[in-house]
């Protein structure tokens, strides 16, 4: 069972009603009397403890949380997932307005209550699919002597039939054509612009050739527009995507791995949510605070014409370009023992031209939230999240996520139906729209209610995709880690060979594939970008989880990404083939996160290891960073006397955190002896809850992401598919090394400064009194 607060105390479930209440009375009395015997009442649906049996707070527990977990079938997720994947559902689409409804009434027959959309007004992208992109390379002559085909093949016609699936394209990108000479620039990142100019290439006039991977799309766009690039082409290389090779027995459908003509498509906007309304949500009556042209100005929507491409299409270029070869780690394995080379242009004279077709509109999009009303705090709100809009069918992202919410709602609604289970706090169900854009519908959603999150949402936990088959993958913050790994020790093992080798528990396996030896647990990062749970830990402070299954050879992705081959087949027959056992394991997690943070009497939130994380490691990378700053003497000691200062706060949260963790366990065993006084409980949960808002800067800590307002875990400027931590002070150390000057070094010490007050504002937060 999972424990409470810090440390190895067990918990309770509900806090004042229901099994909860019934099992203290019985405990207390059964202390008191030192009898055996006891009648106790009746509890929300009626079901009477056996009066001659000896019960404990934690076989309530666990009882509840196996019912659940056994209620949750693979075959209704199978069901679901055929629903909702029926046709490609781009947002904005009114296939994707069917997904939206097909969830509400999903949601609605399993019992969740108030099931009801939220609109919004917003700019999208979409292609011309009369007219598909293309990428055209002509001889000296002019003659034209290839085309790409700007569509991917039907594989499975059962599947995937629908009018203009295959269509290959990337939101947002600039409508035109261009021809010019081609340059290839490895995975587009910062460093590889960077060597790029020291190997004497200029971008600038060209198109840029870049492989997908090791970054966000956009961020690769928009460096490649900022070095002057006039066109981008992005490609999945098969040392990513086909490592097993590019024949017919080795790619899907016999295998996972990307077919010759499968792209990866997505969007190329520079940071979150409506691009027109940034800070407020995108409502029909407010009005619009940016115009197109101002984001295209300051970078937020690229302006060249961008599109992806096969890898076979990538071979058509690789294999003509001219200049040297690249360094080792730019080669891939597109064309087996080709030499890459890094352009400019093509051998022979011959010429690159690319044809990208492309419109902004705007488009309405909804989020479907759904409910279950706690018995206890019903304005405490544990949320669970995923979205369904997919850039095509979308089986594995984001639909095999979609599918699993959808079970579990109904299996924790059969399980109140047929037991005298109820959660404690409100659970939140939350299906959003339009996340491929740019986490759209979740970031309009907080923008909208920011106030009231930051007020009673307790937590966010977020699962976007099933990726993989061989082990769960967390990303969470330091205070929920201890959670995160205790309640995968809950989960059965989905795997028939792991379980045969030992390996019982989801936790097992976790620990197996991605273990963090030193620390002796699985491996867990902090939670970067490219998910709904971004906006409500960046932007509103509100703590996440963010979870889903993983391969370790295809860590980054997996290979189908974006692709039109993600359809039921993949998840039935490639990727999950024990009938779909790691979905309902998902499931399963999903639920016991949920139901632990719901009726756990004190909030299972850990200060203390927040402290020791940041002695232990934040800190040390800020020394390490702040040490290469090429200053005077007597500026590093002004940089160098504020980390101390922030050192000593971060110490000083420590000795807090361990004194209020012995509150947490006194507040704990004296409403075990008293459950219907809450006042005490409720005290201490109202901070554990403020903690993380402490870290919200509400002037931002980016320039480019208005969304980026958490001064420790905001997303990186550099690729907002990572973390940054304590991103306002590395924003502020690439200032002043890009232009040294009183003023840039300044604010080094002003963003130190600033981690400092929110360290401060935690052990306030904690403080009995201030």
């Amino acid at each position: 069972m999972p424990y409470v607060g810090v440390g190895a105390q067990k918990a309770s479930t509900n806090l004042t009603g229901g099994p909860m209440m019934k099992a203290y009375a019985f405990v207390l009395a059964f202390f008191l009397l030192g009898l055996g015997v006891l009648a106790l009442g009746k509890h929300h649906s009626g079901r009477r403890f056996n009066q001659y049996s000896k019960v404990s707070i934690d076989d309530i527990h666990e009882t509840d949380a196996k019912t659940i977990q056994d209620n949750i079938k693979s075959e209704n997720i199978k069901k679901y997932l055929r629903i909702f994947t029926q046709e490609p559902h781009i947002a904005g689409t009114d296939a994707n307005k069917k997904v939206a409804y097909a969830i509400a009434s999903a949601w609605t027959e399993a019992g969740l209550e108030d099931v009801h959309t939220l609109p919004y007004e917003v700019l999208l992208s979409y292609p011309d699919f009369e007219n598909p992109n293309s990428v055209v390379i002509q001889n000296s002559a002019g003659k034209e002597i290839f085309r790409s085909k700007g569509v991917s093949p039907v594989i499975i016609p059962d599947e995937q039939s629908g009018k203009y699936a295959g269509h290959q394209w990337l939101a947002y990108g600039g409508n035109g054509t261009v021809s010019a000479d081609v340059v290839y620039i490895n995975r587009g990142n910062a460093n590889d612009f960077k060597n790029l100019k020291l190997m004497g290439v200029d971008v600038k006039g060209k198109i840029a050739l870049m492989r997908y991977g090791h970054g966000f799309r956009g961020d690769k766009v928009y460096k490649a527009q900022q070095a002057g690039a006039i066109g981008a082409i992005l490609f999945s290389d098969t040392s990513d995507v086909a490592q097993d090779g590019v024949d017919s027995e080795h790619v899907y459908p016999k295998t996972i791995w990307m077919p010759n003509e499968g792209v990866q498509r997505g969007s190329l906007m520079h940071g979150d949510g409506d691009p027109l309304s940034p800070f407020y949500p995108s409502k029909k009556e407010l009005f619009k605070g940016r115009t197109i042209e101002e984001a295209k100005d300051d970078g937020t929507l690229p302006s060249i014409p961008v599109l992806p491409v096969s890898y076979t299409t990538a071979l058509q270029l690789l294999k003509r370009m001219s200049g040297r070869a690249v360094p080792s780690d730019w080669q891939g394995f597109v064309g087996g023992n080709l030499t890459y080379k890094l352009g400019p242009g093509f051998v022979n004279g011959e010429k690159l031209t690319i044809n990208v077709h492309s419109e902004l509109k705007t488009k309405r999009i909804r989020n479907v939230i759904g409910y279950i009303r706690g018995a206890e705090e019903p304005d405490r709100y544990i949320m669970l999240g995923n979205h369904f809009d997919a850039w095509v069918y979308g089986s594995i992202d984001p639909n095999s996520g979609t599918a699993v919410l959808a079970e579990v709602a109904r299996a924790m609604m059969q399980t109140i139906n047929e037991t005298s289970w109820r959660p404690a706090r409100t659970i939140v169900f939350n299906a959003w729209d339009a996340e491929e854009f740019g986490l759209i519908g979740s970031t309009e959603f907080v923008e909208e209610f920011v106030d009231v999150l930051q007020k009673r949402a307790v937590v966010y936990i977020n699962m976007d995709c099933i990726q993989g088959n061989a082990s769960l993958h967390v990303d969470t913050v330091p205070t929920l880690e201890h959670i995160a790994i205790e309640a995968a020790k809950h989960v059965p093992n989905p795997s028939k060979r792991e379980r045969s080798r030992g390996r019982n528990t989801v936790y097992d396996t976790w620990m197996k594939v991605f273990p963090e030896k030193k620390a002796g647990r699985p491996k867990i990062r902090v939670p970067g970008g490219g998910s709904d749970h971004a906006p409500f830990l960046n932007f509103a402070g509100v703590p996440v989880i963010n979870f889903n299954y993983k391969n370790y050879t295809t860590f980054d992705t997996y290979p189908l990404y974006h692709s039109m081959y993600e359809t039921p087949f993949t998840n039935i027959h490639l990727m999950d083939t024990e009938d779909l056992a790691v979905h309902r394991a998902i499931g399963q997690y999903w639920a016991e996160l949920a139901k632990t943070f719901a009726d756990e009497v004190v909030l299972p939130m850990n200060t203390t290891n927040l402290a020791s994380v940041m002695i232990k490691s934040y800190l040390p990378q800020l020394k390490a960073s702040i040490s290469g700053i090429n200053v005077s003497r007597i500026d590093f000691e002004s940089i160098r006397t504020q980390y101390a200062l922030l050192s000593k706060s971060s110490q000083d949260l420590l000795v807090m955190s361990k004194k209020f963790q012995e509150t947490m366990q006194f507040t704990f065993h004296s409403f075990s002896q008293n459950p219907y006084d809450a006042k005490h409980v409720n005290a201490v949960n109202e901070r554990l809850i403020s903690t993380e808002r402490c870290f919200i800067n509400p002037r931002g800590v980016s320039k480019h992401n208005p969304s980026a307002r958490h001064v420790l875990f905001s997303v990186s400027d550099s690729d907002s598919y990572s973390n940054s931590l304590m991103a306002g002070i590395q924003n502020a150390i690439h200032s002043y090394e890009t232009s040294p000057s009183k003023k840039n070094l300044r604010e080094i010490i002003n963003q130190i400064s600033t981690v400092q007050y929110s360290v401060i504002c935690v052990v306030n937060t904690l403080r009995d009194v201030i």
